[in-house]
């Protein structure tokens, strides 16, 4: 249900950026790496995977905005070499801090993340039960903005930290997410 309501948000808000350009809307798009792992002795090794998708930022005023975006992130882990690969739609949902007004904008960004469980496989072996359909993190992060006229190119790192027992069994040890991630993006 939120997702629905999130990229219905993000059709409108696309739909009528001309609209909304003089509040300082813009929209772009990401790509990055992740490295995930899930909590617990179970799994020691972390999964690495491409992750991508789209953003909107509105600036609320100046040096200060809110960015949401919806991305494919594929997280897990591996045991022994055999990767569990859980792959999600996360809507974050991130407040931007940046630090000077032109040219090179250093920032910092925090907020909650949503994710909505697509599949869960180890190997050919489906394990889509064995997980929740959603995922509750909050990220943490910092990136450099590159302005050039309305545009921006800009790199970042992020940290999720998952908050909620990803296994849908009560009995099971409790195992949550823990990602880091690096984007690279373009704003206009």
């Amino acid at each position: 249900m939120v997702i629905c309501c999130s990229v219905i948000l993000l059709s409108i808000l696309i739909a009528g950026s001309t609209a909304f350009g003089q509040f300082g809307f813009r929209k772009g798009i990401k790509v990055g790496n992740n490295w995930a792992t899930i909590s617990g002795d179970e799994y020691p090794e972390s999964r690495q995977a491409l992750a991508g998708g789209i953003a909107v930022e509105f600036n609320l005023m100046p040096l200060f905005s809110f960015e949401l975006d919806v991305l494919y992130s594929p997280r897990g882990a591996a045991q022994e070499g055999i990767e569990t690969k859980l792959n999600y739609i996360s809507v974050p949902m991130v407040l931007k801090k940046k630090f000077i007004p032109v040219g090179i904008h250093p920032y910092i960004l925090g907020g909650p993340e949503f994710n909505f469980l697509l599949s869960a496989k180890r190997e050919d072996e489906d394990l889509k039960d064995l997980f929740t359909s959603e995922d509750f993190v909050f990220v943490v992060g910092a990136g450099l903005e590159f302005s050039f006229l309305r545009n921006s190119a800009y790199v970042e790192a992020r940290y999720s930290y998952g908050l909620n027992n990803i296994f849908t069994d009560p009995d099971a040890e409790d195992a949550k997410n823990r990602v880091s991630q690096i984007f690279f993006g373009v704003l206009f």
